[in-house]
This record gives structure tokens, sequence and C-alpha cells, in this order.
């Protein structure tokens, strides 16, 4: 099947913005926000002027406190990149909500099994490549920590453009997947009379970016049962090649029915409706990953630094930003980062003001306290009083605009926490990896900055 790779070059538009669907919590609730921030927790729909928005990172703008550090037209290669790192910061979000609060973004998991001795999250698998040749990665589910009934492999779309998360597909994880797009899922039982394992096929359809059902087989053997049900005798006359085998062929339209009558194809009956769905396909390799954090803990910081890279095209100070720490603190905690540069860079001192609060410290300058650090958790740093020289926090400061404030975070994949507790709340996902900023203001203008490394599903 065709890969429409050039789909990403019409979707592109929006990807900058890193609006998702999420609920945020250590925000709560964002009551007041103003209406072109609001994301739909329901839908996952982008916010109102998405389009209008991305049109002005295309225009020069002034080295001014609104400059938002966006930056001039993406090359194609650019925009192709970052939008399938948007993809996967998606799907990490998701996987995320499995592993820590064990649940699928479209309903609870069973997880009673997990309790019962059969195993971890972690024996779980997934998945994140284009398995429906639609140019977009997908991710696929497989769950077998459970029982029987419980096992399923799903296959989950994001559209970055509509914000609209869909299941195409979902089976018991006993899956061969075709280049062609056909999947052929075994059933988790075989309820046929037979060796031969039953089985049912699916196409996928473009047109309605899903799979449909084309048809299920099983078998009946002679040899393991001469009459059916209700008396029948085998019927040897159907049976052309005398194997002792009929195959039941539900084909693409007809009803599901499982009666005497239905075994009526031989093996080449068989053979002649199969190869009509996988000759001249070839079988996928899926390269499954176990389910856990270290198998897609790069998703959301990978997506993360290239928005950073292009908010940052335009900004003279990120050397100075400690927001940007805490997506490169590979040597480092970002608190200690943040501490290291204030000292070293502009002469702070660091201390302590509660001898019985040693998680918390705190950053003077002429003798005030500018920063304070709380080491608890996964940390969070605070900015107050007053800009001290060029020390931002993702592009902001306090006296910054709260109009302001929301362009420089924006051009960063920062969008309006859902539940909020405060008006100004911003996160960048709701899964493992994410950043959650909020200020307060007074008079249209920021006071105190707070942010801290984020996720929905933790602590």
């Amino acid at each position: 099947m065709k890969k429409k790779v050039m789909q990403y070059k019409k979707l592109w538009i929006c990807v900058l913005n890193g609006v998702f669907a999420v609920s945020a919590a250590g925000c709560g609730n964002t009551n007041g926000l103003r209406e072109e921030q609001n994301v739909s927790v329901a839908e996952n729909t982008p916010s109102a002027g998405i389009q209008e928005e991305m049109s002005d990172k295309n225009e020069a703008t002034d080295d001014t406190e609104e400059n938002t550090g966006k930056a001039g037209m993406l090359s194609e290669e650019e925009e192709v990149r970052l939008l399938a790192a948007k993809v996967r910061h998606y799907y990490g979000g998701i996987l995320s909500q499995i592993i820590a609060a064990w649940q699928l973004p479209d309903g609870e998991l069973d997880t009673s099994a997990l309790g019962n001795g059969l195993g971890e999250m972690s024996d779980n698998r997934f998945a994140v490549t284009d398995i429906d040749g639609d140019g977009r990665e997908e991710l696929i589910v497989s769950y077998s920590n459970a029982c029987m009934a419980g096992m399923f492999e799903r296959i989950y779309d994001y559209d970055p453009v509509s914000g609209e998360l869909k299941t195409e597909f979902s089976q018991f994880p006993a899956l061969t997947y075709y280049d062609n797009g056909i999947i052929k899922a075994e059933w988790s039982h075989n309820q046929g009379y037979g060796d031969f394992w039953p089985f049912t096929l699916y196409r996928y359809e473009p047109e309605s970016d899903s799979y449909v059902d084309v048809g299920s087989v099983n078998t009946w053997d002679k040899k393991y049962k001469e009459e059916w049900d209700e008396g029948q005798p085998f019927p040897d006359g159907l049976d052309t090649d005398g194997d002792g085998t009929l195959y039941r062929i539900c084909k693409e339209g007809e009803p599901f029915s499982y009666g005497y009558e239905d075994f009526k194809y031989d093996q080449a009956d068989y053979d002649e409706w199969i190869s009509g769905f996988t000759e001249g396909a070839e079988e996928i390799s899926i390269d499954y990953e176990p389910m856990a954090y270290e198998s897609f803990a790069d998703f959301t910081t990978d997506y993360l630094k290239l928005i950073a890279k292009e908010a940052g095209k335009e900004r003279t100070d990120t050397a100075s930003d400690l927001g940007l720490f805490i997506l490169n603190n590979d040597d480092k905690h970002f608190l200690d980062a943040s501490k290291e540069l204030l000292t070293q860079r502009y002469g702070m001192s660091i201390e302590q003001p509660d001898p019985d609060f040693e998680e918390y410290s705190a950053a003077l300058a002429d003798g005030k306290e500018r920063f304070s650090f709380t080491a608890l958790d996964s940390g969070d740093l605070s900015y107050m009083g007053e800009k001290v020289k060029d020390v931002t926090i993702f592009g902001i400061y306090p006296g910054i605009s709260v109009d302001g404030a929301w362009e420089k975070l924006k051009a960063y994949g920062f969008y309006a926490s859902p539940y909020g507790e405060t008006e100004n709340c911003l996160i960048t996902g709701e899964g493992f990896g994410n950043v959650s900023i909020w200020f307060d203001a007074q008079e249209g203008k920021v006071t105190t900055i707070t942010v801290r490394p984020f996720c929905a599903f933790a602590g």
C-alpha cells in the first residue's frame, strides 16, 4: 500500500502548538481561562485559532517582551520530523496512562490478573509503526497478562490536526499483519472440529481509517467427528479431494452462521479464497517493546527538544533559560543545574531559610529571594519578584505581560491545563517527561512563576 508521506506536509501547521486533550494533576481547575486556550478533554480537539496562530510564526518579530521566539517556515524535512515526533509524544501519554494508572484512553483495563501472579505490566508489549500504510504511525498495544477473555491487541491512531484518537482495531492478541492492509486474527479458542485453527480476516479501509471484517474460516475434520450435533453425517460428497476435511468460509457480506450445511468447501476452495487476500503480500515483522517507561522515555523529550529548538531560533538568551534545564538534564538534576548557573554566572548566593525544611532552598540577589527550590518528588523551581538580568523560564520572567507569557509558552508546546487550580496554568502533555508551569499575575503582569516536571498519572 502506497504511503502518503506528503500528508505530513499538509498537517504540520498545528505541530508547534503542542495541543493535546489531557487531564492534569497539580495545577487544578482552569475556570476563567480565555476561550481560545480551552482544550476539549472528550474530543481531543485543538484550541481555537490554531491555524491563525501558526501563520504568525512566519512573520518577523522584534526582540521585545512580546517576541515569542517563533522562527520562520520550517524545511520540509523539519516539518515531517516534528509532526512525527508530536504523534509519538501523544502515544507516550497513552503508554504512561497504561503503566501508571492501568487505564486505556478509551476505558479501564481489567488489571485483576496482575494481582493474581500472572506477571508484571512490563510483560505486556507495544509498538509504534505505520501498520496501516497511511503515512502516519499508529500505536499497537498488546495486552496479554490477563485471563483469555481479558487479552487484546489494539491499534490506536492519533490525528494531530483534528486532535482525534480512534481505535482502528481490537482483537485477541494472535495476529498476523500483512503489508497490503490485511490482518489475520486467530480466534482465542478453536471452536471447530479440526486441527485447523480458525481465524478472521480484516482489511484496512483508508476512507474510514479502520479495519473491516472480510471473512472467517474454520474446519470440520471427519476423523474427529463423523456426525454433526444434529446427527447429520459428514458430507463425503462435498469432500472432493478426499482428505476428510471441509471448510466453513463466511465470506465478506455474508451473515455469520455455524450450521451443518455451512461446511461445504474443500481445500481448493479455501486456497482460492485465502489467496485473494494474501497472494503477493508479505508478513510484517512488528518490533514490539516491553510495556515499560524505559521503552518510550524518549518520545516526549525528543518532541519537546524539537519544539524548543524551533522556539529558540530567534532568542539570544537560551543559555540562561532555567526551564530548558528540565529538557536537558542528562548530567544533573534541573534544580542543581539552575543553582550552578545562578551562583557561577550571576553571583547569587544559595541559602536554606528554614533549617527544619532541608528540601527547600533559595537563591538571593541583593538580599532578596528571587528563586526558590523545592527538592520533593521531581522538584519544582519558582522565580519571583522581578527579572534578574537575562534569566528566564521558557522565555518568561516576572514583569512580562500575561499575554506575552502565554505566547512564549505556546511556542514551547505548552497549552492550558484543563484541571489547573490557577488561571494561568499550562502543561506540555499528560505523560511522563512533560512539564507543568503556572504563574501569578497582578495588573496584567506576571509576578511569580513555578515550573516542574509533570505527569498527570504519577504521584
